[in-house]
């Protein structure tokens, strides 16, 4: 057993939640005192769930490696990607991807082991509000509650979901792995976006959906057709960022940057782990609603 800080860990987490672990204040600005804290309580793995969507928290996450790479007992880092990690250039389609960016180029620095969790999309979006989690709402090509989609490309392209809960087993589980690669891969299903709408389509009870489908050159425009169900998430994430985000990420759906090589998933080497497939979430958050 190894002594592990999750940073940024209470982000969504209501006041008053027992999480299972003592919860530690720092300042993300000071590099020496966060070196302080991580050797204080010798802190061998540092994971890293600070949010690299919004502007200004990349300087906290280098700050955080730059502490790591000081701290005596700190050897291994898990960098806040949390989707998937695809080539350097992909990113600058994204408003924030440079943050990423540039924390890879950090880490390159160090001498710590390092990874990035490569899961997809978190499953659990598409069961809100009917499911347990802590992250806010994001509406993306799917809009369960309303009973529309807008898909990137043909619908033919293999998309990977996984639920956060899933992805915290995997997560327990690679903390003993013997040595770690760049990319770390697991999932909890894969299917085209034509498949999973169906299996939507069923979960809301066989009512046909309203189905768009955007092609590549609008989506390289910046633009998506709007989802009724994502005017709500604009109060923190404005339209203009919503849409050069799903259009991003739209583009990395047809290009497969989300279609995962099965041989390198942590499925493989942990057959224990179960997992929640699309179907088992949405048959659980919609049947009869």
């Amino acid at each position: 057993m190894v002594n592990v800080a999750v940073a940024g860990g209470t982000g969504g987490a209501p006041d008053g939640v027992d999480l299972g672990a003592p919860v530690i204040a720092v300042d993300y600005d000071d590099v020496d005192a966060l070196q302080t804290v991580l050797e204080q309580h010798e802190i061998n793995t540092v994971i890293s769930t600070l949010a690299l969507h919004i502007i200004g928290v990349g300087q906290a996450q280098i700050n955080l490696i730059k502490a790591a790479e000081k701290s005596e007992p700190t050897k291994r880092f898990v960098t806040g990607t949390w989707a998937v990690q695809p080539e350097i250039k992909w990113f600058d389609l994204l408003p924030y991807g440079f943050q990423h960016v540039a924390s890879y180029t950090e880490l390159e620095k160090t001498h710590l082991e390092w990874t990035a969790f490569n899961v997809g999309w978190f499953l659990e979006y598409y069961a809100m509000p009917n499911v347990e989690t802590y992250i806010p709402q994001s509406t993306f090509v799917v809009d369960m509650a309303n009973r529309h989609a807008s898909i990137p490309g043909d619908g033919k392209q293999k998309m990977t979901f996984t639920y956060t809960r899933d992805v915290a087993k995997f997560v327990a589980a690679a903390l003993d792995l013997p040595k770690w690669e760049r990319n770390t891969y697991a999932i909890g299903d894969k299917l085209t976006w034509d498949e999973f709408v169906k299996i939507a389509e069923e979960a809301r009870g066989g009512e046909k959906f309203i189905v768009t489908y955007d092609d590549v050159e609008k989506l390289r425009t910046g633009n998506v057709t709007e989802l009724p169900g994502q005017a709500a998430s604009y109060s923190y994430l404005p339209k203009e960022s919503a849409q050069r985000l799903f259009s991003a990420f739209g583009i990395w759906v047809t290009e497969g940057i989300f279609d995962f090589p099965d041989e390198k998933l942590l499925n493989k080497q942990f057959p224990d782990i179960k997992v929640t497939t699309a179907r088992e979430m949405l048959q659980a958050a919609w049947k009869g609603k």
